[in-house]
């Protein structure tokens, strides 16, 4: 009778788990406590993450709850057990690897502001490496840049990252990111591209396109890059945005890469779940209130 009691608790609990990760939509990464979607800023046109607390099973939570079931099940048929069964445990292998940020553009008279309180300016990454890839956001941006919108080659400044608000959605891999194997966040808390020079700049009107040279310290480590951006002078529009003070805004959008190994990001290690390379997507106002 018992055998049959527990045999009923086994299937039904494999009902359940494989019910509960279809109904929460059969993703096939791993668990995460949080989802992360993308919304747009009405005035600078923005896009920016806005992370909710959500619980989403993932193929590890499958796995563990279809294991444990099925040992359950099992085990109702093992009629003389001479030893005890060793406890197994099936270890979730998650390690990250991320970094981070760089850009400038503009130069002189006004100075712009990167430290956003409206929360809009952020940074995306992503390692596709040919078992994971992933996704993560950074939000504690900082920095300034001065810049002369009728010359925009000459251009000053420094955009600066709080390494702690890396984030990715799954806790253990943000565990790890943050970590002394990886990111080493409480040695290295910000990441940080300092502007050195404008090269092969463009201009439309208000918008414009240029290269821009500087130095980029990830991890207590500097190499100088270059990146390409593109950048939008709004004159203006700063009270536009939300709040009561006149002012301009400077838009800076990049997309560029990084090699992790340049950084001594465990360097040349996991690669089939962390790619070596770095994509990164920047996406900033800078305000500039009017005296």
């Amino acid at each position: 009778m018992l055998r049959t009691i527990v045999r009923l608790v086994a299937i039904l609990s494999i009902l359940s788990v494989t019910g509960f990760w279809f109904a929460s939509g059969a993703d096939r990464g791993w668990t995460k406590t949080s989802v992360t979607t993308m919304k747009t800023d009405e005035i600078t046109g923005l896009e920016f993450p806005v992370i909710e607390n959500r619980f989403v099973p993932g193929v590890d939570f499958l796995a563990a709850g279809l294991v444990g079931s099925f040992v359950l099940l099992a085990i109702t048929f093992i009629r003389i057990p001479t030893k005890p069964n060793p406890t197994m445990k099936t270890p979730i292998i998650t390690v990250l690897a991320v970094t981070a940020l760089a850009l400038n553009a503009g130069a002189a008279p006004i100075t712009f502001d990167f430290k956003d309180p409206k929360g809009v300016n952020n940074i995306v990454f992503k390692l596709d490496a040919p078992l994971e890839s992933i996704n993560g956001t950074a939000s504690g941006i900082s920095g300034t840049i001065t810049a002369d919108p009728e010359n925009p080659a000459a251009v000053t400044g420094k955009i600066v990252v709080d390494t702690t608000s890396l984030h990715v959605p799954n806790p253990v891999m943000k565990e790890h990111m943050h970590g002394e194997k990886w990111l080493d966040v409480t040695t290295h808390p910000q990441i940080t591209f300092e502007l050195k020079e404008v090269k092969n700049v463009t201009r439309d009107g208000n918008k414009g396109t240029a290269d821009v040279l500087g130095t980029f310290t990830l991890k207590g480590i500097s190499k100088d890059i270059t990146v390409p951006v593109n950048v939008t002078y709004l004159p203006g529009k700063l009270k536009a945005r939300g709040g009561d003070v006149d002012g301009d805004l400077l838009v800076v959008r990049s997309d560029f890469k990084i090699n992790r190994s340049d950084f001594q990001i465990q360097a040349g290690q996991n690669t089939d779940k962390v790619a070596e390379d770095i994509e990164i997507s920047l996406s900033l106002a800078g305000a500039a209130p009017k005296p």
